[in-house]
Formats: structure tokens, sequence, C-alpha cells
């Protein structure tokens, strides 16, 4: 029994041993293949990490290039929209300034619709016409009631007309000026876009002025003064007035000078008048020659009498020295001289008498030292 059963662990055991001897490669295969795996897999590890590592630094690298990239882009963003606040004020200025503009514009057509229906009148027109023609006489100088007047009443034989103002010419002559003028067409031209229709507006503007030419030839103003020069003016306080209707009219001008009418422009006026300004000016200077001369031969006269009253003077001081030094050499002699002897005899006194110093320089002297010391300081300097 024991034998059997020795015989049955003995077989268990070979069988074991067996197994083992079978099993053993079988496991070593497996653990080999499965330690190949591993290594593989440890490989594509490894390589998959290189190439994760590599993958940073290049994106590594980019973030180096791409950051002052976004660094600029964020300046310009932010120029962008500090550009877009300034923008969007400016817009807002000028917004606010074309409102200011259409407000002027506004006001701007309503004076200038305003002055075109004053103007409309003859006697308006005449009223800007001296305005106008007023500061011109300022600008050269020439003063109302001295160097012209206004609405001066002139008598005819037909009726009683006053030139606008009449400039007075220094030595009694006069220039008779008239201020009123055409306006109606020449202002209807200016606003007129067809250019047929203005440049009939234009003939138009001629024809009125060559009209108010005649017109003024006939009243004859400087025919009724012996002062003014052969011809009166016409002033016109725009240039535009007198070239436009030049422009349809060439002879324009000879036709009003033929007639003794001078038109005049504000720059031809301004000319005339600051021409009239030096002639005052002129007169002015010789009127006050002779007084000036007066005025020097006088002021001489009365230099000449104070210098001898000085001449005197210096004489009464010298004569004063000479008397003062005369007295001291007599006090010297009569009275120093007794006091020192009676100081000798044992006579006591307070303090010593003395007689004093004569004056030794004259007045003419003390000039002539003057002199010198400013001849001295001039040297000097």
């Amino acid at each position: 029994m024991l034998q059997a059963i020795e015989m049955e662990i003995a077989s268990l055991l070979i069988g074991l041993l067996i197994g083992i001897g079978v099993a053993a490669p079988i496991v070593w295969l497996l653990a080999r293949g499965r330690a190949i795996k591993l290594s593989g897999e440890v490989g594509a590890l490894k390589d998959r990490n290189q190439s994760l590592e590599q993958i940073l630094s290049q994106n590594q690298s980019i973030d180096q290039v791409i950051k002052p990239v976004q660094t600029a882009l964020a300046e310009l963003k932010s120029k962008s929209d500090d550009a877009d606040r300034r923008r969007i004020a400016a817009e807002n200025t000028l917004t606010r300034e074309m409102l200011h503009i259409k407000e002027r514009n506004e006001s701007l057509e309503s004076a200038t619709r305003q002055i075109a229906a004053a103007l409309a009148k003859g006697q308006s027109r005449g009223q800007y016409g001296e305005m106008q023609l007023e500061q011109l006489l300022q600008h050269a100088g020439l003063l109302e009631g001295i160097h012209y007047r206004r609405q001066e009443s002139r008598a005819f034989s037909e009726g009683v007309h006053r030139p606008d103002v009449t400039i007075l010419l220094a030595g009694g002559g006069e220039v008779l000026v008239d201020a009123k003028f055409p306006w109606d067409a020449f202002f209807e031209a200016m606003g007129c876009e067809a250019v047929a229709e203005k440049n009939i507006l234009l003939d138009k503007h001629a024809k009125d002025l060559n009209k108010r030419i005649n017109e003024l030839a006939s009243k004859q103003y400087q025919a009724n003064s012996d002062k003014s020069p052969n011809f009166v003016v016409l002033f016109l306080p725009f240039e535009s007035l007198l070239s436009t209707a030049l422009d349809m009219d060439g002879l324009l001008l000879e036709k009003a000078f033929s007639k003794n009418v001078i038109p005049a422009s504000p720059t031809t006026m301004l000319g005339l008048l600051r021409t009239i300004a030096f002639g005052w000016d002129q007169s002015s200077l010789s009127a006050n020659a002779e007084e000036i001369r007066a005025m020097g031969a006088e002021m001489l006269k009365r230099l000449g009498t104070l210098v001898e009253h000085i001449e005197k003077l210096g004489d009464g001081l010298n004569k004063a020295v000479g008397g003062y030094n005369s007295f001291v050499s007599s006090f010297d002699r009569q009275a120093v001289s007794q006091a020192r002897r009676l100081a000798e005899k044992g006579v006591p006194a307070a303090k010593p008498l003395n007689a004093p110093e004569e004056i030794t320089i004259s007045v003419a002297q003390v000039r002539l030292d003057r002199e010198d010391e400013k001849l001295e300081l001039t040297e000097e300097s």
C-alpha cells in the first residue's frame, strides 16, 4: 500500500518535472515575446516622446516669433482705437463747424438779401456809396469840415442840386463827387448761372452805368463852381461795378471822359484822395514855414537878452569876489594882527583867531575848469 503511494508520488513528481521542462520553454518564449513587444512599445514611446519634444521646441520657437507680432498687433490695436477716438472727435468737431458755417451762411444770405433790398432804392444806394467813400476819406487822412463837406447844396438855374461829397483842395480848389450808382442788373447778373442770360444782364448794367453818367453830366455840378476842375467824379463802391461794365462796353470810359465825368472805383478813388491829402500836407508845411522862421528869430533874440543878463550877473559876482577879498585882506591887517599881539601879551583866547581865506578863482575860471573836465571825460571815454 505504501509502495503504491510512493509510486504515485514519484509519478507525480516526474510528471511535474516533465511539465516544468515542457512549460519552461513555452513560458520563456512567451516572456521573450512579451519582452520584445514591450521593448518595441518602449521604443515607440521614446520615438513619440522625441517627436513631442521636437514639436514642443518648434512651438516654443514659433511662440518667440509670434510674441513680437502679437505685441505689435496689440500696439496697432491701441493706436487704431486711439485713431478711432480722434476720428470720432474730429467728426463731431467738423459737424459742429459745418453747422456753424451753415448758420453763418444763412445769416450772410439774409444780410445779403437785406442789403440787396436796401440798395434797390436810389437814395439807399447813395447813402451806401457815401459811407464807403467816407471810409476812404478817413484812410486818406482827410477830416470832415476841414478837407471835405457832405451834401452841400448848390443853386442852379433849373433848381438846387447837392453833390454827395465836396472835397476841398489845398489852395482853394474843390472836387465834386457823386456816390449814386446802378445796381439792379448787376446784382441779378451775379446770381445768374445761365451764361447767355448773365451776359444780357451785364450788358444792361453797362447801359445803366452809361445812363447814370449822362444824368450826372446833365447836372453840370462843376459848371456852377469857379473852384472846381472841369469834371465830376462818379464813385462806384465795388471794383466789379466798373470792370464788368467795361467788359461789355470798351468805350465806356471814353464816353464818360468826353462828358467830363470820371468813374472811380475804390482803388482809383483812394489814390486820388491820398494825392489830395499830400497836397494839404505840403500846403501846411509852406504855411507854417514863415511862422517857424519868425518863431526862430524871436527865440534867438530872447537867447541874446538872456546872455546879456548872464554876463551882467557874472560881472556882479566878480565884483563881489573882489570886494570880499579886499575885506578879508583888511580884516587880516586891522583885526587879526592886533589879536595876535594881544595873545602874545598873555590875553587868553578861546581859540586862535585867523582871517578867512580869500577867493582865488573867478566865474570865468570856473567855466574854463568845467570845460576842461568835460574834455578830459570825453577823451577817457
